[in-house]
């Protein structure tokens, strides 16, 4: 995403910019970037292979076993290869299919609004999912509730009759303690019942109490999302918050003790995307570290990191523009999900938005392979000298982009098993074939599938052209000249009392839709 022009300082050296291949569209004449210790990492396939499809817009998913479960904004799902409008079955919000075939399963909760987070207990058989309703199949619930694996409501209640755990406002993501004994949230809520949380509160499952942890966040912006260190020693929230405990040493995005106290570190030094044009979008863990997303339209960072949960220090960073909204870290590989157009500051994919190309699903090496090179592109800020991974050009499959959000994006969402790579959002085709908001990719090389979907992804690619990454959205047309003329998002977005946006569909697009305000851009 381009920035408003301003004054950037340079410093360090610039890396080559190498060659693009792009996969299924690469382009004759060039090569692919060399990949460190060759032959050694497995990438996910770039060909898709045949998923269940839904109607909307998919925000969460997540994997137990063979089963995945996905949440989002969706009233119809259907097989993999079926039309729009045909072979459909009622899905309300929540849906399930087989990961190993792709297959739609029965698992149907009745949600009455849209979910935006979804986890599953220890041993599988409890699915937690936050978002905007208030209601479970017919039952009271709001904004939080538990079902089983046949869809069944499970009242969250401490064994209090009518005494359901209730956010006052909108939850947006959620995360399990590494034990599994507490549940942690994060939104625009104020209040968890009648004890005041702001925008992160925890809830002990075994007694199915809110905990003590209760974070001072210190404006009305959102807590976007949620993590736990591996060890449990600490907890993550990131948004578009500009304090903690009035420190902005908690600019965007701090580091919690288990109290909820602020841990005082470098994490938002280097990074400082916070306010109503920028944030932090999503945040993992894993036992190299806390990884983050973040978009921006007010000068900052877009891409994604990785930083030390102790220090807050950034020991990767892949300064790639364009919003990164969803990260999954592999034992060799980092996925992230996108609308990536320009990594040729590590060495990575040049600059094609002019083109209307962007990388809606791309991957990097898991260390640090060389340093961010110094920015020569105008309105963007300079990480120069930052450890930077690779970019691997092997895995750059082509999505298009969907219409049910304003924002004309594509992925939101990935996750991934040994074998399974899955992307969820909005898009409509991967690689040209039809195929709406979800996606598998084979992390063991191609398979029978894949080989069938590759011959008629090939014939189509040699009859059409490339169409996959479609044309430049009209959103982002005038982005580039004018980030301004969005307007605040805030007006429209984090007012939860007048809230109209994705969660709160009227049918007609109304409010956040029509008006196109708000973060991801």
């Amino acid at each position: 995403m381009r920035l408003l022009p301003r004054t950037i300082s340079s410093v360090g050296v610039a890396l080559a910019t190498l060659p693009l291949a792009l996969g299924a569209l690469a382009t004759p004449g060039l090569t692919p970037q060399a990949i460190a210790a060759q032959g050694q990492t497995a990438l996910a396939s770039p060909q898709p292979l045949p998923t269940a499809q839904i109607n909307g817009v998919v925000w969460d998913q997540t994997i137990v076993g063979n089963v995945v479960y996905v949440v989002g904004e969706f009233n119809q799902a259907r097989p993999a290869g079926s039309p729009d409008k045909q072979n459909e079955s009622p899905r309300s919000n929540a849906m399930a299919y087989d990961i190993t075939t792709g297959e739609m399963l029965d698992w149907a909760p009745q949600l009455n609004a849209a979910a935006n987070a979804i986890e599953a207990s220890p041993d599988g058989s409890t699915l937690y999912i936050g978002g905007k309703f208030t209601s479970v199949n017919g039952q009271p619930a709001s904004r939080l509730a538990a079902v089983d694996t046949a869809g069944q409501y499970k009242p969250l209640n401490g064994g209090t009759p009518g005494g359901a755990v209730s956010p006052n406002g909108t939850v947006r993501d959620l995360e399990l303690s590494p034990d599994g004994s507490t549940l942690y949230m994060a939104g625009l809520f104020t209040q968890v019942n009648d004890l005041e949380r702001l925008r992160a509160a925890a809830l002990d499952l075994k007694t199915q109490q809110v905990t003590s942890f209760a974070p001072r966040v210190d404006d009305e912006s959102e807590v976007r999302t949620i993590t736990v260190a591996a060890d449990g020693s600490a907890i993550a929230i990131g948004g578009s918050f500009k304090t903690v405990e009035g420190s902005s040493d908690a600019y965007g995005m701090a580091i919690l003790e288990k109290d909820g106290a602020l841990r005082h570190t470098n994490l938002a030094k280097d990074i400082r995307n916070a306010g109503s044009m920028s944030g932090i979008m999503s945040m993992k863990s894993d036992s190299k570290g806390l990884y983050g997303t973040a978009y921006s339209m007010e000068g900052f960072f877009e891409g994604m990191f990785r930083a030390d949960w102790n220090t807050g220090d950034i020991n990767l960073m892949a300064d790639c523009h364009g919003d990164s909204y969803d990260v999954l870290p592999t034992n060799d590989v980092i996925y992230v999900s996108s609308h990536t157009h320009d990594c040729s500051n590590i060495g990575g994919v040049p600059d094609r938005a002019q083109e209307g190309v962007y990388y809606h699903a791309i991957a990097f090496s898991s260390d640090a392979t060389g340093t961010v090179g110094t920015n020569t592109a105008n309105g963007y800020a300079d990480f120069a000298g930052h450890p930077a991974p690779t970019q691997y050009n092997e895995f750059l499959p082509g999505f298009a982009n969907g219409e049910y959000t304003a924002s004309k994006q594509a992925t939101w969402t990935v996750e991934g098993n040994d074998d399974y790579l899955i992307y969820g959002g909005e898009f409509v085709a991967v690689n040209g074939i039809s195929q709406q908001g979800l996606v598998r990719f084979s992390l063991k090389g191609d398979k029978k599938e894949d080989k069938k979907e590759d011959k008629k992804g090939d014939e189509k690619e040699d009859k059409k052209g490339d169409k996959n990454e479609g044309k430049k959205p009209e959103e982002e047309k005038g982005k580039n000249d004018d980030k301004n003329d969005w307007g605040d998002p805030e007006d429209d977005w984090n007012d939860e009392e007048d809230q109209h946006g994705w969660d709160e569909r009227n049918g007609d697009h109304d409010g956040w839709n029509n008006n196109q305000h708000g973060w991801w851009w």
